[in-house]
């Protein structure tokens, strides 16, 4: 590990992320971190300020540190939709599902086609407003005007 330059260390830290391996990804990213010489989140990457709060809050569980670092990047570089997708996932573990789904279709509302801001938005489960609106979900006249025209959507495709 050593050997390897601060972008390199980055990389592997993303892919053990991508993986499922918290704790090995932090300590390559924070290895990455020191090797580049960063002091702190104002010299730093908006990547690597993403990346490391998302460690930071699935390693750790430190939802909270995890996000202010996530929410700098986005700050730094609003245009990425990776961002987004990092401070969603944050919100999504630390169990804050609303603030997810803005910050996944924040990310959406820049590249439309990015899968995984769409399969974190599969994941939770997205559903469509209910037909009568002004009427609880659960209302029998909604439950059964949903019904139909979601058998009706059926029977068309």
């Amino acid at each position: 590990m050593q050997d390897l330059s601060s972008e390199e260390l980055f990389k592997a830290g993303v892919k053990l992320l991508k993986q499922g391996k918290n704790k090995d990804a932090l300590a390559s990213i924070k290895a990455a971190i020191k090797k580049g010489g960063y002091e702190g989140a104002e010299e730093m990457p908006p990547n690597y300020l993403s990346y490391l709060g998302l460690a930071i809050a699935l390693a750790e569980k430190r939802y909270r540190d995890g996000a202010e670092l996530c929410e700098k990047a986005v700050k730094k570089e609003f245009y990425n939709p990776t961002n987004y997708l990092n401070l969603g996932k944050i919100y999504s573990v630390g169990g804050y599902r609303l603030k997810a789904l803005n910050a996944f279709n924040d990310g959406l509302r820049i590249d439309r086609t990015h899968k995984e801001l769409i399969e974190e938005l599969k994941k939770i489960g997205v559903r469509r407003r209910p037909i009568i609106p002004f009427l609880q979900r659960k209302n029998v006249l909604n439950k059964f005007l949903g019904f139909l025209f979601h058998k009706e959507k059926m029977a068309k495709s």
